[in-house]
């Protein structure tokens, strides 16, 4: 029996049906706003250009309604801030879109090390980042800034150190960008089995005759007596 999978959710067509609904909604409510916000915030994370793209054309037209309008009032003034707010979100979200980073990193560099790393193994500290790319932890700092302003790593605090990992905009990255290296499954040879021996082995490895147990042999018939 098949297993049942969720198809992955079409962004650019939830966009459009909700900037529909905004643009015939008399007011905008708190609810459109909110889920817009977050079509934009998952669309950004997933490197999701398509979406991100139909939202600022969608919130571009909206915003054509204001414009001709006079005499806005509190409400409706409120209103096109806000979608001039969005607009502004979703066009830095495409400028940090991985085909818009321009990171341009050396496959020997620190930087593409350091995400190569924290992509094999998540949550790297600093010294441990150091470690593995033979450096020192001022330098770690220094690279792990630049990344986390392009959006392709996170950064958290555990304890007192340091913990990096890697967002989808990285993975993305990563992976068009070529500097995952190519690794082969190492080939193991197996190993041939010996055929069991039938003859236990003395210690000087000469084989020698098993004698069986007469305790546990039968009885040999008694020949019978003649007269």
């Amino acid at each position: 029996m098949s297993a049942d999978f969720t198809p992955a959710p079409d962004r650019r067509a939830e966009v459009r049906r909700l900037i529909d609904a905004m643009e015939h909604a008399k007011i905008i409510s708190d609810g459109h706003f909110s889920a817009l916000g977050m079509l934009i915030n998952d669309a950004s994370l997933s490197a999701d250009e398509p979406a991100l793209v139909e939202c600022q054309d969608g919130l571009q037209w909206l915003h054509r309604h204001y414009i001709d309008v006079d005499g806005l009032d509190g409400a409706q003034r409120e209103q096109r801030g806000r979608i001039l707010g969005l607009i502004d979100v979703v066009h830095w979200a495409l400028r940090r879109l991985p085909s818009g980073l321009q990171l341009a990193l050396q496959p020997d560099g620190h930087a593409a090390r350091f995400l190569v790393a924290v992509f094999r193994r998540q949550g790297l500290s600093n010294q441990e980042l150091a470690a593995e790319l033979g450096t020192d932890e001022t330098e770690i700092s220094r690279v792990g800034r630049k990344l986390l302003a392009a959006g392709v790593v996170w950064r958290r605090k555990e304890w007192r150190h340091n913990a990096w990992d890697l967002t989808p905009r990285g993975r993305h990255y990563l992976e068009t960008s070529g500097l995952l290296p190519e690794e082969t499954p190492s080939v193991r040879r197996a190993e041939a089995v010996r055929p069991a021996e039938t003859t236990p082995r003395s210690p000087d490895a000469v084989p020698r005759r098993v004698t069986p147990d007469r305790r546990s042999s039968p009885p040999e018939p008694r020949r019978p007596a003649h007269g």
